[in-house]
């Protein structure tokens, strides 16, 4: 039975990072723990561009060099790209931390006592 009341949203569950590797019934996909969308699109990139170029090059003996270059290619950028944090800041807080930081607001959470040792009012 439906009701009218308004659904609950939980802000703090927008930041879960996702990872791809792990199917939650023990599966994992090989050689990293946790997969991501950015460093599992590289991988998909890295093996489709690999394969294409290996496929084009097989009758000129070039096939070797592309091989050894897309693999370590496909592993560098998986592994920069895993290096990239969960969730960033957007831009509307970093826009307002660098304005916290060009122009600071000094604040005191006491009074001062002034030269003559009354306290300010």
């Amino acid at each position: 039975m439906a009701d009218d009341t308004p659904a609950k949203v939980w802000s703090d569950q927008k930041d879960l990072p996702i990872n791809l590797g792990d199917a939650g019934d023990g599966f994992r996909l090989p050689f990293k723990e946790t997969w991501r969308f950015p460093d599992a699109l590289a991988a998909l990139i890295g093996f489709c561009t690999t394969a294409a170029l290996l496929t084009f090059n097989l009758e000129n003996g070039n096939v070797l060099p592309i091989l050894a270059f897309g693999v370590i290619g496909t592993a560098m950028a998986v592994w920069a790209l895993g290096k990239l944090p969960a969730v960033r800041p957007s831009i509307r807080t970093r826009v307002q931390w660098w304005l916290a930081d060009a122009h600071p607001q000094v604040s005191c959470s006491h009074r001062t006592e002034t030269t003559e040792g009354i306290r300010a009012q």
